[in-house]
């Protein structure tokens, strides 16, 4: 059968077509095929195997990015958990500022604590003596309200913390604790003692004959000879003259060494004690003592003095006024 001019040109584009659609003649045989597909394979291949070389490259790029990032943010997760964000760091430095601030406060209150004097005031005598029924007076109770004046007085000022031997009529050694003619007096040394004061200061009002009408008058301060302490004890003494002399119509007796008693015994240092039991048992502490005789019962013009509540009052002031001067302290 004869074929046609336009037939053969049908029959080469459909070849044409065929070839170029599958990659494949259309009436190839299979080793014709074969030998086609493995060339366009290994092109196929390649490619794949750049492609998958890219991918692989990419997905390890990808990764490596990503567990970088992964490492980077577990880093910053660590950095964040171990050091304290600004409202803890906040709370840390109002923790330690706190902390200063109660360190400060406990060395303060310790050198206050260390720098505040302690006075002992002893009121003189108790119920059992001193009444003067002729001269219109009793001693312990005139003794008492200075006393309570003083504290009072003293109670005012910075830097002190004063104590009384006695509040009331009773003597201080109620409770037994020491025996013997002094007993009392030992008590009152012992209070100064374990209040650890730093001076025992005993307030009394003094009489010579004991009837109305006697020269002596004014006001007079008894001090220890022992010589650790006559200086100090002297200064405050002169002190508590002037401030009493300025404050009240009184003389001045001026300061008095103790008369020395040899049966009493001895000093640490060999001295003979002083006569007044008062001054040697606080010596025995090793703390200074004075005696302040104020008035003379005894004395006309001392007496009225005496009777009058107020002067009572101003004398215990001028007391506290002048142990304030001496260990130089300020009003609150």
């Amino acid at each position: 059968m004869k074929i046609s001019t336009f037939s053969k040109i049908i029959l080469l584009t459909i070849s044409t077509v065929c070839f170029t659609v599958t990659g494949v003649g259309c009436g190839r045989s299979l080793d014709s095929s074969a030998s086609l597909d493995t060339s366009d394979n290994n092109s196929t291949l390649s490619s794949t195997q750049s492609t998958t070389d890219t991918i692989t490259t990419e997905s390890t790029d990808n990764t490596s990015a990503d567990l970088t990032s992964l490492t980077d943010e577990s880093a910053n997760q660590t950095t964040e958990s171990t050091s304290p964000t600004s409202e803890q760091q906040s709370q840390t430095d109002n923790s330690t500022s706190q902390t200063d601030k109660s360190e400060n406060k406990v060395k303060k209150d310790n050198e206050e604590n260390s720098s505040n004097i302690v006075v002992m005031l002893d009121p003189g005598h108790d119920e059992d003596e001193r009444d003067q029924p002729q001269l219109g007076v009793n001693e312990q109770e005139l003794n008492l309200k200075i006393g309570l004046a003083c504290y009072d007085r003293l109670s005012e000022y910075k830097g002190v913390t004063p104590y009384l031997t006695r509040y009331d009529r009773s003597c201080p050694n109620a409770d037994g604790q020491f025996s013997g003619e002094y007993d009392c007096i030992h008590k009152r040394a012992y209070l100064a003692e374990e209040k650890n004061a730093n001076i025992f200061v005993s307030l009394h009002c003094n009489a010579t004959t004991g009837e109305l009408g006697a020269e002596a008058n004014g006001i007079s301060v008894y001090i220890t000879n022992y010589p650790e302490f006559t200086s100090e004890c002297e200064k405050l003494g002169n002190l508590i003259i002037n401030h009493v002399t300025k404050t009240v119509d009184l003389g001045s007796r001026g300061v008095i060494l103790s008369d020395l008693d040899e049966n009493k015994g001895y000093y640490k240092d060999g001295s003979i004690k002083d006569k007044y039991y008062l001054l040697s048992y606080n010596i025995d502490y090793d703390r200074p003592a004075i005696i302040v005789e104020h008035a003379f019962m005894d004395n006309i013009h001392d007496n009225a003095i005496l009777k009058d509540d107020e002067q009572l009052k101003l004398m215990g002031q001028a007391d506290a006024d002048a142990i304030a001067e001496y260990y130089g302290l300020e009003l609150k």
